[in-house]
């Protein structure tokens, strides 16, 4: 009865370790040709439902928050931190034991034979602290692939403003220049009326011919730089171009550079150098490196592996104990003898890697102060230099204004009326350019600072990240 039960035990956890090793959970295939589809087949309305109507226009925040639910590479970071974090499970597992099913052929002095059959379990006894290590390991991999996170948020934040910003200025620069390329024909028509009348050479046609040709090439270098902005902007939104049509792509009041009032302080600035997520990711690096030279310096200390067994034979060995069974109670342990080496060469390739690491943090460091300085340098610079253009572009208006007057009194020709218009528009389109180099600086100086600096709007962190940085 018990040799029944004892079988019946065996088959049971025989069964049931062959259950676990086989079941897997279902594979998700892949397939190429239906997501290209379900990709070219994504349309922005009724994707989110607390935005406001398409048709009607997004502001910048409405395009970010699109963009942060169908990004496919912030998805992608998302998904990788994910996968990082399943691991703190497996550092907190404690190592399962070993079992070993043998047997052994015995030959006693009195010439009769046997079979031993045994089972025993080996058991690994961990060197002291070592799943702490283990747990705190994998627990720092996380913060550093949530500051990943973090990083792509921001980066996705800067890609769905500059393509905005290049498709309202692509937007507004092609519209003057529409408007300038109609002014330089009719001057150019003007032009040829007069050369035809005698009162002008007709080589003094040539220039405007050739003026109109340049601000035909600069029409359409603007035009093309709007296509490729769209096309920006619906990769950074996760969609394709197609979907982006009938809904406005307009940025209203870009060029309003007077309403950007930043005041960069130190706060922001000492945030930045000990917050920003490239640095948290190698504070994390260099606390990742130290935990394994730990590790391998507890190394030097032996790793037990305590193995019990028992073996049993019924059989007998000799004619006295030819009913008996034989009951044969093994203990073994094992480790490492540190004869050849104590663990010298991996304890230093860890220091050396702890060193490196630090090296890289300070690098990174040094990093964020060039783009800082960078930044807070140049955004004076780019706004005082709209302030001149906008101030230069106001003189040109007044001008224009004032040659309208006297066309209209009959005191000039219109030939001098379309040369002080052809000014007045080539001074909006400086005054442009300069309102697109102030917001470009802007956004550096925010992208310095790794903080919304306009509007209130807040960023998708990791809820960890903040304590990951302070600590």
């Amino acid at each position: 009865m018990k040799s029944a039960n004892r079988r019946w035990c065996v088959a049971v956890a025989a069964a049931y370790f062959i259950s676990a090793c086989t079941a897997l959970p279902p594979r998700a295939p892949a397939h190429p040709e239906r997501s290209a589809e379900d990709f070219a087949a994504r349309r922005l309305p009724g994707k989110l439902s607390d935005l406001p109507p398409a048709a009607d226009g997004w502001d910048v925040d409405a395009w970010f928050r699109v963009a942060l639910a169908l990004n496919p590479q912030l998805a992608e970071a998302r998904s990788a931190a994910l996968a990082v974090a399943a691991g703190e499970r497996t550092a907190a597992e404690r190592p399962n034991p070993n079992l070993n099913l043998f047997g052994e052929y015995v030959n006693a002095a009195a010439g009769s034979a046997a079979w031993l059959y045994g089972v025993s379990l080996e058991f690994l006894l961990p060197r002291r602290g070592e799943r702490a290590r283990a747990m705190a390991s994998a627990s720092l991999e996380t913060q550093a692939s949530q500051a990943d996170v973090a990083e792509a948020i921001w980066q996705l934040r800067s890609q769905v403003h500059q393509a905005l910003l290049d498709v309202a200025y692509a937007h507004d620069e092609t519209a003057l220049l529409a408007g300038l390329v109609a002014d330089r024909e009719s001057l150019l028509a003007s032009n040829h009326a007069l050369a035809d009348a005698g009162e002008i050479a007709k080589s003094e046609t040539l220039t405007q011919e050739l003026e109109l040709a340049r601000v035909r090439q600069r029409l359409m270098r603007a035009q093309a730089l709007g296509a490729d902005a769209e096309a920006r902007l619906a990769a950074a939104v996760g969609v394709s171009v197609a979907a982006l049509d009938g809904i406005p792509l307009q940025w209203q009041h870009w060029a309003d550079i007077k309403a950007l009032t930043p005041r960069p302080s130190s706060e922001w600035r000492s945030a930045a150098l000990i917050g920003r997520p490239t640095l948290v990711h190698a504070l994390r690096e260099y606390d990742l490196t130290d935990i394994a030279l730990q590790s391998e310096v507890a190394k030097r200390w032996p790793q037990f592996h305590v193995t019990p067994g028992y073996a049993w034979d019924k059989s007998g060995l000799n004619e006295n104990t030819a009913n008996d069974t034989l009951h044969d109670n093994e203990l073994a342990v094992s480790f490492e003898l540190p004869i050849f080496n104590r663990h010298e060469g991996p304890i230093g390739e860890a220091l050396a890697r702890r060193e490196h690491a630090g090296r890289h943090l300070e690098a990174v460091q040094a990093q964020l102060f060039e783009q800082i300085e960078r930044a807070e340098r140049a955004w004076p610079q780019a706004l005082q230099a709209w302030q001149h253009a906008a101030a230069a572009g106001s003189l040109a208006t007044r001008q224009h204004a004032a040659e309208e007057s006297a066309f209209a009194a009959g005191a000039t020709d219109r030939p001098t009326l379309l040369a002080a218009t052809l000014a007045a528009t080539e001074a909006e389109l400086v005054t442009l350019e300069a309102a697109y180099d102030a917001r470009f600086a802007f956004a550096a100086l925010e992208s310095a600072y790794r903080r919304p600096l306009e509007g209130a709007q807040e960023l998708p962190l990791p809820a960890t990240l903040v304590g990951a940085a302070r600590s």
